[in-house]
């Protein structure tokens, strides 16, 4: 099997599996923080926010490629590819994988949240091979699926850093209700990781957990957020798009 087959064939398994990573991920920091219990004898309010803007500055990445994308497009799905059209508008035309790229600023928050500079080393050793692998099959199914529309989308537009020279405005309008029904849980559990971190931090160190005030307003209002969000998505279609609307409709008739 030549080299670029077998990558194409490990970014498929990953992007099947690639909701396990996260997991991975925290288990592994939350293992050198106790290992470095004594990197935390210290408080840093300026810090803390420091490592939690960067991460949401991935999720406002993450909320402008969704929010402006087409139906059944960057979706969240793990089980196959999913592609009803190609985005070339808005952050689409400046650069091909934005939302990789939002992930990768949420991560990067996380881990220099840890405080130590190896985690963040392999933090980014492991990203660049993992979602290398994803981004190649990504291609390679897109271009099984448009062929030469994304041959010459891929050939004036970068891969992952962007060419801002080469922005074309969006062709749709901000959808916010697709942001807030796809992109609640992603903020929600940006949030509870920085919480459980600095919990385990807390613990490491003092033995206690002493949770302060910040942290715990952010805890509790990003909770608030997720829930009324997860109730609205359940219970009404205030959150839903309008061809679900339509269809909800058709069906009650």
């Amino acid at each position: 099997m030549k080299t670029t087959e077998a990558m194409i064939k490990q970014g498929y398994w990953l992007f099947h599996y690639r909701s396990y990573l996260p997991i991975i991920l925290i288990l592994f920091s939350l293992a050198c923080i106790w290992y470095n219990k004594t990197l935390y004898s210290y408080e840093s309010i300026w810090f803390d926010m420091g490592c939690l803007l960067i991460a949401i500055c991935g999720e406002i990445i993450r909320i402008i490629a969704v929010g402006y994308s087409a139906d059944k497009t960057s979706g969240r799905n793990t089980k196959k590819q999913v592609a009803a059209e190609i985005n070339q508008t808005g952050i689409y035309s400046i650069v091909r994988h934005p939302l990789y790229i939002g992930n990768f600023f949420m991560w990067f928050g996380i881990s220099l949240y840890t405080r130590i500079w190896w985690v963040v080393a392999i933090f980014l050793f492991i990203y660049l091979l993992y979602y290398e692998r994803i981004i190649i099959a990504e291609e390679d199914y897109l271009t099984g699926k448009f062929g030469e529309e994304y041959a010459l989308y891929a050939s004036k537009t970068p891969c992952i850093i962007p060419n801002l020279k080469d922005y074309i405005p969006n062709k749709y309008f901000f959808r916010a209700r697709k942001v807030l029904r796809k992109e609640n849980a992603s903020l929600f559990g940006l949030i509870v990781v920085f919480v459980l971190m600095e919990i385990f931090q807390d613990y490491a160190h003092f033995q206690k957990i002493n949770l302060e005030l910040h942290w715990q307003l952010i805890g509790i209002l990003g909770t608030t957020l997720y829930l009324v969000l997860r109730l609205l998505k359940k219970r009404t279609r205030i959150l839903h798009n309008e061809r679900q609307i339509q269809k909800n409709l058709k069906e009650e008739q």
